[in-house]
């Protein structure tokens, strides 16, 4: 399970190795970021080994706990994901009071063979599935043999969540903004012992008159009637010019 967390550093690295910048982590803004603080810290706890008290239900705990941040922090890349992860990690821990894990999976990943399997040490809050769970498929059913390890579908999801958030925080997309959030954006982070530039700031009138066209005259100032050409009349919009067959 520690192998998790690891993907958040390893999409960290990703993002400032490609030209990424430390100025986006300093920025970036976490909601409650102390919930998600004890919701790891539960997980720790748990997964020391130290034999604490009811292990199932202090897992539960963290992952409702990391799931209400991700919820109040779906701006940030990368939650949404973590959200449904831990979310498919807390049914089967709900409906069977632990994570089930198969037997196939164990010796598929490599771990053990079937004749050790009775050796095998789960996590505090997993156990072999017995036929009778609930929703056993989201449990620990993914062998990865290179890794030793067994993962659920909500285990994957949350590292790819992790390596998302990771690699967004030092590089993060760019997006065209409009004039408006670019003047808000200005005014939220602009520093308020710094003089503003735009201060006290009038255009001045007579350029903008200058670059007024003589279109915008008086709509009092009278009209002047076209110049009649020769052999024209504007009487009607008829022409003076007689017929060739009116001569006489």
């Amino acid at each position: 399970m520690y192998l998790i967390p690891l993907a958040l550093i390893a999409g960290a690295a990703a993002g400032l190795f490609i030209r990424g910048s430390t100025d986006y982590f300093l920025a970036t803004r976490v909601v409650f970021w102390p919930i998600p603080a004890v919701g790891v810290a539960l997980q720790a706890l748990v997964g020391s080994g130290l034999g604490v008290p009811y292990p199932s239900l202090l897992t539960a705990i963290s992952l409702v706990l990391i799931a209400i941040t991700c919820a109040m922090n779906l701006h940030l890349t990368g939650a949404s994901l973590i959200l449904l992860g831990t979310t498919l990690n807390l049914i089967p821990l709900v409906l069977n009071g632990y994570v089930p894990v198969t037997v196939d999976a164990v010796i598929n990943a490599g771990i053990t063979d079937p004749e050790s399997i009775e050796l095998v040490r789960l996590g505090a809050a997993r156990a072999f599935r017995s036929g009778e769970e609930t929703l056993w498929f989201l449990g620990a059913v993914v062998p990865i043999g290179w890794l030793k390890e067994v993962f659920s579908f909500g285990d994957l999801i949350v590292a790819c969540g992790l390596a998302n958030l990771g690699f967004r925080v030092f590089f993060p997309l760019r997006e065209t903004a409009s004039y408006y959030d670019e003047a808000v954006e200005y005014d939220q982070f602009r520093d308020p012992t710094q003089p503003d530039p735009f201060e006290g700031y009038e255009p001045d009138e007579s350029t903008w008159s200058a670059a007024a066209p003589d279109v915008a005259a008086s709509p009092k100032s009278p009209i002047e009637p076209p110049e009649s050409q020769p052999g024209f009349s504007t009487l009607e919009g008829s022409s003076a010019i007689d017929s060739p067959d009116e001569q006489t």
